[in-house]
């Protein structure tokens, strides 16, 4: 069993008592629907910042950035990451919020096996629990560097799987695959039956949104079927369908799972990208609602998991609001995209 699955949400649910204080101080700053519609109505980037500068945070994160995408997406992700280390340096939340920090992770990895393959400079640093000069030694083949067990598996199986195809897209998905392992390894630890639950979700999404993503491409199901792995909850010959099948078995595998919810209003699928991008938000928003009514709890991690699934999320639309503005979209176009916010 590897390091990271080996650490367990802890039983004492009363070891969460200070840093739910923390929690509680905290999520004064998370956004909610009235600053998101103030932000929708601003008339350019430079007014929305002025209208979320009412977040505490945002006014120290955009103070040194450029006013463009990629600056402001570095400043909003470095302080999701500053937000998670400390919340991590409590004991008690590490297991809960390992979920939020292979993400940042096994991105940071598929980033810089991309670079190496490419030989593109790896000049960048973005925020991950290792450091990236190392990752890369690993991947150039110096295996005297220290990695994760889960990072090193991971990072031989996508060179080994590129080398095989040559198509990057193996890449994505022998990585997805390693980490949707360690995410079903995270709720077959987890002893809160609600972040278990939830984890669970968002597995099974994640396979549906992976087979829905192929179809559209048109991803050859050999291609496709690099991103899966035998499991209790998804059967491949089910995602298959969704891969080659009629439109019609996207429907109803969705339905199959229990997701009727997560269909746009409840019509046929179409092969039209907007079908795709209104189910992601819809399933991203059933995550969300998953979460709301514990969010008052006193003691466990549910809370602290919420809270960073908040904030997260936050991430996300501040993203897509200050992405919209700078790129001149229009109001409608920016609201369609945005997610549910944790305090409505």
């Amino acid at each position: 069993m590897t390091t990271i699955q080996m650490k367990n949400c802890p039983v004492n649910a009363t070891a969460y008592t200070y840093i739910i204080g923390r929690i509680r101080a905290l999520e004064r700053g998370l956004l909610n629907n009235r600053l998101l519609e103030n932000a929708l109505k601003a008339e350019d980037l430079e007014q929305a910042i002025r209208v979320l500068s009412e977040l505490p945070y945002i006014n120290e994160v955009l103070q040194n950035a450029v006013k463009n995408p990629s600056s402001i997406d570095k400043a909003l992700t470095e302080h999701f990451w500053e937000t998670l280390n400390e919340i991590l340096k409590d004991q008690a939340t590490v297991p809960v919020g390992l979920f939020f920090q292979m993400i940042y992770d096994f991105n940071d990895l598929k980033l810089i096996i991309k670079r190496h393959l490419t030989k593109s400079p790896n000049d960048t640093e973005y925020p991950a629990s290792f450091e990236w000069k190392r990752a890369l030694r690993f991947i150039s083949g110096e295996r005297n560097e220290y990695l994760d067990d889960v990072y090193r598996k991971a990072i031989d199986a996508a060179l080994t799987g590129y080398e095989n195809v040559h198509n990057a897209q193996v890449i994505e998905n022998l990585m997805d695959r390693a980490f949707l392992m360690e995410v079903k390894a995270l709720a077959d630890n987890c002893e809160s039956r609600v972040i278990k639950n939830w984890l669970i979700a968002y597995f099974i999404f994640a396979y549906l949104r992976s087979a829905i993503r192929a179809k559209f491409q048109q991803t050859k199901i050999d291609l496709f079927r690099s991103i899966y792995w035998e499991n209790p909850y998804v059967r491949f010959e089910d995602l298959a369908e969704i891969v080659t099948g009629t439109d019609e078995k996207v429907t109803e595998t969705i339905i199959h799972h229990g997701f009727r919810e997560l269909l746009p209003h409840d019509v046929e699928y179409k092969n039209d990208p907007r079908f795709l991008s209104e189910m992601e938000k819809n399933m991203d928003n059933y995550l969300m609602k998953f979460l709301r009514p514990y969010r008052i709890q006193a003691f466990g991690p549910e809370p602290v998991f919420g809270f960073l699934y908040a904030k997260f999320t936050d991430v996300r639309n501040l993203r897509i609001i200050l992405h919209g503005k700078y790129f001149q979209i229009s109001e409608n176009e920016i609201k369609s995209k945005l997610r549910e916010c944790y305090y409505e």
